[in-house]
């Protein structure tokens, strides 16, 4: 039952981590942007804590209802992912966005150069959990803890495994082999 129970965490750990790295990794591959919805305007479809992945898309291939990102000009460093619900197509394309959850249209036309791509993508409530990760890797305590002790235990395993007299390893190689050869049959 032991040994069941942890084939099974490592299963889920290792499900775990492909998840977020494919989470993370492919947006970037794409130029893509991975953020974090921190507020409830796109509810209940993008819930807040939501992380988003953004593609970027040519501004002339967004249509009525596609989510977008924005950075608007009067606070580029922030990221507003709204439903487009009107184009306007005159000297300059820019779009007329709102929140799902806001009762009013946006008070503005955003022009497509301040568009950073269409959220193809949310999975609710990751955002919190990316979060509480990033900020707690920042801390003395969590460097420590992802940094230094993992590089600790590949170090000590290493020498470990060297400083073991060659007849212990050769005793355990064998059985290792018989464990294999009695499953095989």
């Amino acid at each position: 039952m032991k040994k069941i129970g942890n084939w099974l965490s490592n299963i889920i750990l290792v499900l775990a981590i492909a998840l977020l790295a494919f989470v993370l990794a492919v947006p970037l591959a794409f130029a893509g942007r991975v953020a974090v919805v921190l507020s409830g305007s796109m509810e209940p479809n993008m819930p807040m804590g939501a992380l988003a992945i953004t593609l970027p898309i040519a501004p002339e291939k967004i249509e009525v209802g596609d989510i977008i990102a924005l950075a608007p000009p009067w606070d580029p460093d922030v990221t507003v992912s709204h439903r487009v619900v009107e184009i306007r197509n005159g000297e300059e394309l820019a779009f007329s966005t709102k929140g799902d959850a806001n009762e009013d249209v946006d008070p503005w036309y955003m022009p497509a150069e301040y568009v950073r791509g269409r959220v193809v993508f949310d999975i609710p409530y990751a955002g919190y959990l990316v979060n509480t990760a990033l900020n707690y890797v920042k801390t003395w305590t969590g460097l420590a803890l992802l940094v230094v002790l993992p590089s600790l235990i590949i170090v000590g395993g290493t020498i470990r495994g060297i400083a073991q007299p060659p007849s212990r390893r050769q005793k355990q190689l064998e059985l290792l082999h018989k464990r294999r050869q009695r499953h095989k049959r």
